[in-house]
């Protein structure tokens, strides 16, 4: 009996999930996919300008590298590593701040990346991107957001996570 049960309550279980990602997809929202690509494709813009490796996101006048590199790092280092960087012909890249991080994240979308419709960008983790935010509790922790659901959270300092660098659009 104990076995039927569980069958039963993992069923009830898979379904639920089932529901839970149709929703979060957007299904039952009213648009179709094709209104929600359509409104979000003019959000960003690939600069040409920088060798198409930069991309110019409309809605907040930063830009954002378009292929971020695969490496992780303490969060010490990471504001050194975009410092350095010359990406599409443009130096002056920064690490981003929790807002600035955070307007990429779209917890709407699945499967990841959790990011928004029409966008450019490619070899992104779905793993925390550091910021340049502190905790303000927590001196030992900074702030990190995570593009498999679009997770906001924070990680010890001390941890390694990924490095995605953007720069004022001049």
């Amino acid at each position: 009996m104990k076995s039927r049960r569980s069958k039963w309550v993992s069923g009830i279980g898979a379904v639920g999930l089932a529901v839970g990602c149709l929703a979060l997809s957007g299904f039952g929202s009213g648009v179709t996919p094709a209104e929600a690509a359509e409104s979000q494709s003019a959000r960003f813009t690939v600069l040409e300008s920088m060798n198409n490796e930069g991309a110019l996101d409309n809605e907040t006048g930063l830009v954002w590298e378009v292929i971020p590199t695969r490496s992780m790092t303490v969060w010490k280092s990471a504001a050194g590593i975009c410092a350095k960087k010359n990406v599409g012909g443009k130096k002056d890249w920064r690490l981003p701040t929790l807002k600035e991080l955070e307007t990429l994240a779209d917890h709407t979308i699945y499967p990841p990346p959790a990011l928004p419709t029409g966008h450019p960008f490619s070899n992104i983790e779905f793993h925390g991107y550091w910021t340049s935010t502190e905790h303000e509790d927590y001196s030992f922790s900074a702030w990190d957001v995570n593009f498999d659901y679009g997770i906001i959270g924070n990680d010890f300092k001390i941890n390694k996570n990924n490095v995605w660098c953007v720069r004022d659009n001049n």
